[in-house]
């Protein structure tokens, strides 16, 4: 993922690449005890033991294995309104030989003797490839125009809120006429149901800072970058998981990427 300009956004948000946004909204509960809640769900995730023969998923080069991952929400740095953080998640998932990780990003990509990125890895175009392991908000807004204008700091105030559900944000992704998208199909990760759809950036994107469809989320690795989302409910929050790549990507990338969503489980 390119720069400094994705943490906020990878903060807020699985290979390619996982976003991860609240399904229930606060509904009757306050803000404080929505945080409060958040703030147990974390610690109990944190002082958790993970499952024998599953390893805590750190940065630096990834050894073949089952890996854990968990994914926590921010309210700091956002772009658009943050009621509340939703609480962490964590993900497994095994991993392949040949991959790297960087977890500040929550991203795994493939490894590579000289980077373009020492930080990111070789996620951009022509043939990058990456998978984003999740965002977990409440709040997501689109773009109307994802193409941010030229020297700013690649975010806009989202103009287009979605709700809480996994069909509110498949639905508005589909509604929207700048986008190309496939038409969304029913998927299930280990025992979570949701629905998936590939996004493709368009081939120009020279006049933009950013090309950012919604936030929290990342921005186009390049022209005709092209999107795997997978949109799951994990007991009632909303998973979205992401694997990017491009058509000159080498299958056995996008083969590998596509097997480690596939070999995903999710729990709270």
């Amino acid at each position: 993922m390119s720069t400094d300009r994705a943490v906020p956004a990878l903060r807020a948000l699985v290979v390619g690449l996982l976003i991860v946004l609240g399904l229930t909204g606060c509904g009757d509960t306050s803000s404080s005890d929505a945080e409060a809640d958040a703030t147990t769900a974390e610690a109990d995730v944190t002082t958790s033991t993970v499952a024998p023969g599953v390893a805590e998923l750190a940065s630096g080069e990834v050894e073949p294995g089952r890996y854990r991952h968990v994914i926590r929400s921010f309210c700091d740095e956002h772009p658009v309104d943050c009621v509340s953080p939703s609480p962490p998640i964590y993900v497994d998932l095994t991993v392949p030989a040949g991959w790297e990780a960087n977890v500040d990003y929550q991203l795994i990509y493939p490894a590579s003797p000289v980077s373009v990125d020492s930080e990111i890895g070789p996620t951009t175009g022509p043939d990058g490839a990456g998978l984003v392991l999740g965002w977990t908000n409440y709040w997501v807004g689109l773009n109307s125009n994802p193409c941010t204008p030229l020297n700013t700091d690649g975010h806009q105030i989202t103009d287009t809120p979605v709700g809480p559900a996994v069909d509110d944000f498949v639905d508005a992704v589909i509604a929207h006429p700048g986008l190309e998208v496939t038409e969304p199909v029913d998927v299930t990760l280990g025992a979570h149901h949701g629905r998936f759809f590939t996004l493709t950036a368009p081939s120009d994107i020279s006049g933009c800072d950013d090309w950012r469809p919604w936030d929290p989320g990342f921005y186009a690795q390049g022209p005709d970058n092209q999107w795997d989302v997978w949109v799951m409910d994990v007991d009632g929050f909303r998973v979205v998981v992401v694997v990017e790549h491009f058509p000159d990507t080498p299958a056995e990338v996008q083969t590998q990427l596509r097997e480690m969503v596939e070999s995903m489980e999710f729990g709270r």
